[in-house]
Parts: C-alpha cells; structure tokens; sequence
C-alpha cells in the first residue's frame, strides 16, 4: 500500500509485471536488516536466559555483515560514503540501544518477528481482505498491556505528528486485539536507531474504524488501477533508491546517460531534442520578458497621454484603446497580522458568512455602497490599501 502511495508505477513493476532484471539491494537496506537481525539474535537469546555483552552482538553483526554483503548484490547510491561507513553507522545504532535499554527487562518478550495477520471486513463489497505483516519485536509490558516495537534505522526519525497517523504499527495492533482479547491497552513504540529517539502512541477502537476504512479504500483505488491499467510514474527523491528505475519510464534515460562519456552523451538524441528544447524556451521567455516590459512603458505613456488630454479613447491607423479606471483595494497577505485584523473586523459586522472570501470586489462593492459606517470605514483604512488601477481595451476599428 505504501509503494502504490509513493509511486504506483513502481507498485506495477514489483506485484504485476514482476520484470526479469537484477535487483539491488540499497546498502542503507541492507544495513538496516543486519541491525535487526543483530537484535533479534539479543532478545532470542535473553529468552533462553542468556544476556550478550554488547561485545558479543557487535561481533555477530561484523560476521553477520561480513558474511551476507556482495558489491554484486548491494548498492551504494551515495557515492560519497563507502562500505565501512555503512557498516559503523550500524553498529553505533546497536550500541546505543544496548547502553539504553540494558539490562533488557521491560517487559516479557511474547515474539520476535511476529507474523499477524490483519483481517478487514469491506461492507460494501462483501469482501474479506487479508493483510500480512510481521512485528519487530511483540511483548508483553504488565498482564494487561502488550508493546509493540519497531526499529527504525533511517537518518531522519519521524515526529510525534507523524507516528500518531502512521499505518503499519496501527494495521499491527488490530490483530493483536483480536489474539489477545484481554488486554486493555496496546502501546505502539518506535526506536529511531539513528538519534536513540523513542515515540509512543495508542489508537482507540474508533481510530481503527477509521483506519480500516482508510485501509479499503486504498486497496479500492489499486483494484481500479489494475481494470483501468493506470500506473503512473510518480517522481520523487525516492527515485534514486528504486531498483526498477533503469526501466522506469521517468527515470531509465537518465541511467543510460550517466556513465556516457561528454562526446557519446552530447551524441544522444534524447540529449540533442532537450538540449535544442531549453535553448529556444530560453529564448521565447528573454523575448517574453522583454515585450512585456516595453507594454508595461508603452501603457504607462498611454495613460498619461489620455490623462493628460481628458480622453477615454485613443484611435490609431487600425485600431483604438479603450482606458478605463477603477478603485482597487490592496488587501494584507494571508497569514499576516494585519490580515489577522481585517478578518476580525469583518466579523465584527455579522457579515462574515458573505464576504469570507475577502475577495476585493466583494470588499470594494460593500464598502461603496453605505453599508458600513464611517468609523467603520476609517477602520478598514488602517489596514487596506486603496488605488486606482487602469485597464486597456484594444479593438479593431
């Protein structure tokens, strides 16, 4: 759900068309399951009474890292960092939680990569859908109240905000619900590796309701995707990390370029239309720039002519100016505290419910015609701006 939320071209290549091609995996990945690998193995053993030294886990991490990395397999997309960078940040992250949280003692530790299976009921379809995921690390806090953990090794952890709308440790606790009808509470934990940040959040029955509608309601629009063929690219900074992205529509001409040496790659004729593209867009926007200057003179000139002479109206070999004024009201941007004041004011007068828009001609058209008092209007003079704007007619004669 979250691949066709972030791209569902990608969401395509990976449960549908499922292309023949070597696939890498991102090293940050990869650095991210021998840290939970590492601390799988830690709980695994406290179960059977056996507690690792720090030591211990950081040197099953080194020969699990060790054992499992391939540069035919694993890839480095930030070029400027290399293996052994990858390789320390993991371990300050299994370091950090251990100094944390030893001598592991919060809570009894009910499963570790824990499959649940989410069942959700569609009422409008009749369907049953089922949903897998698997729990870090599952336990059971006091006698009524059940933890569910995540470890999170990406460099930047998310807020508060954030992981009290988050869906997957959510989708998680409704079948922990319904295994473990007596408990009274479930807290949903994340462990953000990176910074030693740990946030917590609970959802009530009605939060779940709300979830589960949610939840079908993006399987609808995949099913809809799937009848209608429509999986559009849909670019983003994650791009670089997607292991389709030498096919992918939006992306595979760029990966066929990179490694082009200057005489090949000025040869390509992608390279050649984007190239002649931008040079004539650069010129249509100079000349734009330009002719609009010279208007905004030439306008400038007409009006004082006009003014000057007490006309309305200026003839020329072909065609005649029509040149019009009218009072303009500047309003206070959005956001700004005199634009702060000017709603407040409005609402003084019992008539916010038609001018809430605060566009200027409901604004202008109001404040001519008598309804507001003149201490009112002084008010309104504080914070607006009045001028007179001019407009140009052109027709042919």
């Amino acid at each position: 759900m979250e691949t066709f939320k972030n791209c569902p071209r990608k969401f395509k290549f990976n449960y549908i068309e499922k292309p023949d091609i070597t696939r890498k995996q991102s090293i940050e990945a990869f650095m991210g399951s021998m840290v939970h690998e590492s601390l799988e193995k830690l709980y695994t053993d406290i179960k059977f009474n056996k507690l690792n030294s720090l030591d211990e886990i950081l040197l099953f991490y080194n020969d699990l890292w060790i054992k499992k990395y391939s540069q035919e397999t694993i890839e480095i997309i930030r070029k400027d960092y290399f293996e052994e960078n990858y390789k320390k940040l993991g371990e300050d992250y299994l370091s950090g939680y251990y100094e944390a949280y030893k001598p592991f003692n919060q809570g009894k530790t009910l499963g570790l990569e824990h499959e649940v299976i989410i069942k959700i009921f569609n009422p409008d379809n009749q369907n049953n859908y089922e949903l897998i995921g698997y729990i870090d690390r599952l336990t059971l806090f006091t006698d009524d109240v059940i933890e569910i953990h995540d470890y999170k090794t990406n460099m930047v952890p998310k807020t508060q905000e954030e992981v009290d709308v988050d869906k997957q440790l959510a989708l998680y606790s409704i079948s922990i619900k319904q295994s473990f009808p007596f408990v009274k509470r479930i807290d949903l934990v994340w462990h953000f590796l990176s910074t030693g940040i740990e946030l917590r959040s609970q959802r009530t029955d009605l939060d779940l309701e709300h979830l589960k509608k949610e939840v079908i309601k993006i399987i609808n629009e995949i099913e809809n995707a799937k009848k209608k063929d429509d999986f559009p690219t849909k670019p983003s900074g994650l791009c670089e990390w997607c292991e389709f992205r030498g096919i992918c529509p939006a992306m595979a001409h760029d990966i066929k370029l990179r490694n082009l040496p200057s005489n090949e790659f000025l040869k390509d004729d992608g390279v050649t239309l984007v190239n002649k593209y931008n040079e004539l867009k650069i010129k249509k926007d100079e000349f734009i720039e330009k002719i609009d200057d010279d208007l905004e003179k030439i306008k400038e000139a007409i009006i004082v002519y006009s003014k000057k002479n007490n006309l309305e109206r200026l003839v020329g070999s072909s065609s005649s100016l029509l040149i019009k004024e009218y009072d303009s009201i500047k309003m206070p941007d959005k956001g700004t505290r005199e634009r702060e004041e000017l709603e407040k004011l409005i609402k003084s007068t019992g008539m916010w419910e038609e001018m809430s828009d605060l566009s200027y001609f409901s604004l202008l058209s109001h404040y001519k015609s008598g309804i507001f008092s003149e201490e009112f209007k002084e008010k309104l003079s504080s914070i607006l701006t009045f001028e007179k704007i001019h407009r140009l007619y052109l027709h042919k004669k």
